[in-house]
């Protein structure tokens, strides 16, 4: 026997109201339902992506969601650490016209954010990972906001919004891969080369290998949440690639700019600039032992020192992780 004609509806674990359809006009293009499903999922009335989006923002700035799986709010999803503080955030997020900027405001101004990641937790065994908010997690820039930070340390990032991408500095080693290592991959002008990761060309059998250390998301799959991993090719890549010496030396070229023959100011300025604080006295003098030794004991001149010192201070843990 035919089987029951199975009428358009909206999933009924969210929604069990009729998903009505209007009649086309005569000569429409198209049967209406899209549209008819693009409004239910934006309608302030639903209860799932107004929650979807603030969790994802959440995540970006915390590290970690306050529902941890972030493609799964089902009954295979973890549960939320916060439903109430979720809650609140979908109606605020909504009240304020589904606002990006408002809701990255919110968070980046909120106590919870602006905690040390050691925290006021008397009980360490009370939130052991951090996840009930006593204290902020450390997070990792992700790849695209190292890159980024390390151009902005130079004085060098571009303010260029838009545009078709740009082919970043791609090794010799990772050409040689392809098939045809001389045609794979474009060469951009030095003022491309400075504007930021967003913009970077993405071909799946070539991604730039500075980003791909750092876990970028992979670019055959969804990829809610990127894994965060610690690996010595990251440490190599950061201490030993091109893009990382070539970003050393304009760096440096800058501290010169800015406080020409005042080695200890370039050295403050440098430190002062990568941790967005005032260096305290350990700091500063570690960093500048580092700059008279390099002149001292290993014969440099103070160009090629202080551009070893701005290599030093691109790869410090402080730098890398915002606590």
């Amino acid at each position: 026997s035919m089987a029951d004609e199975v009428p358009i509806a909206f999933p009924a674990c969210i929604d069990r109201s009729p998903a009505v359809v209007p009649t086309p006009l005569p000569g429409a293009q198209t049967s209406g339902r899209r549209r008819v499903l693009a409004d239910w999922i934006a309608s302030p009335s639903n209860p799932l992506t107004a929650r979807v989006v603030v969790n994802r923002v959440w995540q970006q700035h915390f590290g970690r969601g306050i529902v941890p799986t972030l493609g799964d709010f089902g009954e295979l999803g973890e549960r939320p650490t916060h439903p109430e503080l979720l809650d609140w955030l979908a109606r605020w997020f909504i009240d304020r016209g589904w606002s990006m900027k408002e809701l990255h405001r919110l968070l980046l101004s909120s106590s919870a954010y602006h905690m040390d990641s050691r925290g006021p937790a008397p009980d360490p065994s009370i939130d052991p990972t951090g996840s009930l908010l006593s204290r902020f997690r450390p997070r990792r820039l992700s790849a695209e906001e190292l890159r980024d930070s390390i151009l902005w340390l130079s004085g060098q990032l571009s303010d260029q919004v838009g545009g078709p991408p740009f082919f970043s500095m791609m090794p010799a080693q990772a050409l040689a891969t392809s098939s045809q290592p001389g045609n794979v991959w474009g060469q951009s002008s030095p003022e491309e080369l400075r504007r930021r990761s967003l913009y970077i060309k993405v071909k799946r059998s070539l991604l730039t290998p500075l980003l791909t250390a750092f876990d970028l998301a992979d670019t055959d799959s969804s990829c809610p949440v990127r894994h965060v991993t610690t690996s010595p090719s990251q440490a190599l890549g950061l201490l030993n690639g091109e893009f990382s010496q070539t970003r050393a030396a304009e760096f440096a070229e800058r501290l010169r700019r800015e406080h020409p023959g005042q080695p200890k100011a370039q050295v403050k300025r440098a430190l002062s600039l990568a941790l967005g604080r005032a260096p305290d006295a350990e700091n500063l003098e570690i960093a500048e032992t580092l700059l008279a030794t390099l002149q001292t004991r290993h014969a440099m001149d103070e160009i090629q020192a202080l551009n070893q010192v701005c290599l030093f201070v691109q790869n410090l843990s402080e730098f890398l992780y915002l606590d």
